[in-house]
């Protein structure tokens, strides 16, 4: 008999207006309201998930940290946690440090940090940011060093580089529990950091052969630091009753892709300096007419998205033993999305988290005048 996962699932908390299809010219119907946010984490959670992602990214509708907040106030303490994603040119550290410690007081055991280096110069130039890629990463290592620092080390603290300086800062209280670090990057810079300082090491699916590449080149890593990391992966999942009744999903998902938006897309390529993105371009660019990367594994997001493009595709039984083929290569937290968010997360909860923890979860009814309805 197949033994319940000991991993972590978590969905993604969408900032932005939500809808059925990607890559149209259209806004998608669905408004990023607050009572919108606050029942997507509590159906998440009744789904059986443990946290949301709330990304950083310029072209949401809501700022994350403000968001995750009102979010955190609104729903209850039983509900998941948030792992907030922070861009380390956003913020001084010991600012960023003293937000965190005061969240997590405030909402014990529902924060985590995702640390964002940014793989778009074009991207970050949106907020300010300027630097190159050799530089960024520098600044994401001491950003997490004072994160770590400042949390785990008695006032006063004082640090001083030509990044980031203060003197005698006072944290107190520390965190009433330790934040995780989740931290992600496929240059050997970014595998660097994530073993000197991440507790979650986090990749966007792949193929299989790259990703035990990668994790190979991370447990090496382990073996010099001494330190034991988890391993996570992010993908997005389209699950039916059937194998047929998913890849139609999958097809009515990119069915109005925009060819003005598809071209303006490919064309920001030429601005993507990160290799875990780079990484996601050449795999993709290689797919078929099917657009699958490998068995269970679809490649149709990246015509439109960002990030991971691919999504984990097919009957419950097959995703759910994708997901085990995953945990025996090593990885134990699980980040996934669908479009819409709120109905998908329900459904991979109905249909996959039974498989996968080894019992069916209570949803519960979510009321017509809770949810905006889909256009």
């Amino acid at each position: 008999m197949t033994q319940p996962s000991q991993s972590e699932f978590l969905w993604f908390l969408q900032l932005s207006r939500d809808g059925e299809y990607i890559g149209t010219r259209e806004k998608p119907p669905r408004k990023p309201t607050l009572p919108y946010i606050s029942s997507l984490i509590e159906t998440a959670g009744e789904a059986g998930f443990d946290a949301l992602l709330t990304a950083t990214n310029y072209h949401s509708e809501h700022e994350n940290y403000t968001a995750a907040v009102a979010a955190l106030a609104r729903t209850a303490a039983t509900d998941p946690a948030l792992l907030i994603a922070v861009r380390p040119g956003m913020f001084h550290p010991a600012m960023y440090a003293k937000m965190l410690a005061t969240l997590q007081n405030l909402f014990p055991g529902r924060v985590r940090l995702n640390i964002v280096t940014g793989s778009s110069p074009a991207e970050n130039a949106m907020y300010g940011d300027n630097e190159d890629h050799a530089r960024r990463y520098e600044r994401t290592r001491e950003f997490m060093t004072i994160l770590r620092q400042l949390w785990t080390q008695p006032p006063p603290q004082s640090f001083k580089s030509d990044l980031y300086s203060f003197e005698k800062a006072v944290l107190d209280p520390a965190p009433v529990q330790p934040i995780p670090l989740y931290f992600g990057g496929a240059s050997p810079v970014a595998q660097q950091i994530a073993a000197d300082l991440a507790d979650v090491y986090l990749m966007w699916g792949e193929r299989e052969d790259m990703l035990a590449e990668r994790l190979s080149q991370m447990k090496a890593l382990e073996a010099q630091t001494g330190r034991k990391l988890r391993y996570g992966l992010r993908t997005h999942v389209i699950v039916r009753e059937t194998e047929a009744e998913a890849h139609a999903a999958a097809e009515r998902l990119i069915s109005r892709v925009d060819p003005e938006v598809r071209a303006a897309f490919v064309a920001s390529y030429a601005h993507v300096d990160g290799v875990g993105q780079q990484r996601q371009i050449e795999m993709l660019s290689g797919v078929g007419a099917d657009l699958m990367v490998e068995p269970g594994l679809w490649a149709g997001v990246g015509m439109a998205r960002s990030g991971v493009g691919v999504a984990l595709i097919g009957s419950p039984e097959q995703v759910a033993a994708k997901i085990r083929r995953y945990e025996e290569m090593g990885f134990s937290s699980f980040i996934f999305s669908g479009y819409p968010h709120l109905e998908e997360s329900r459904r991979f909860g109905e249909l996959v988290m039974p498989l996968l923890k080894g019992k069916a979860e209570e949803l519960r009814v979510i009321h017509s005048d809770e949810v905006a309805p889909m256009a």
